[in-house]
């Protein structure tokens, strides 16, 4: 299984957006950034889809981050 983390959230939005399967996993680094760990098979592949401008539904992507950028929010607590 491959494991890679992402500091951007739209990444591992993207991935949601078109419905790999992946597992998504927020978490706070040693300097309190929260980043998102993906695990799962053939990371690169779906990467040059997102380089590759592959399409996916914009109210998805939209929820997708959405839900992410509250997985950071929650993580740190409500703290900016």
């Amino acid at each position: 299984m491959e494991k890679r983390t992402f500091s951007d959230p739209s990444i591992p939005a993207f991935f949601q957006a078109a419905n790999k399967p992946f597992k998504v996993i927020p978490h706070r680094n040693d300097t309190g950034q929260v980043e998102f760990i993906v695990e799962g098979e053939n990371i690169d592949n779906a990467l040059n889809e997102l380089y590759e401008n592959t399409s996916v539904g914009c109210l998805d992507f939209i929820k997708s981050l959405k839900g992410l950028r509250s997985s950071i929010f929650a993580l740190k607590g409500g703290q900016r």
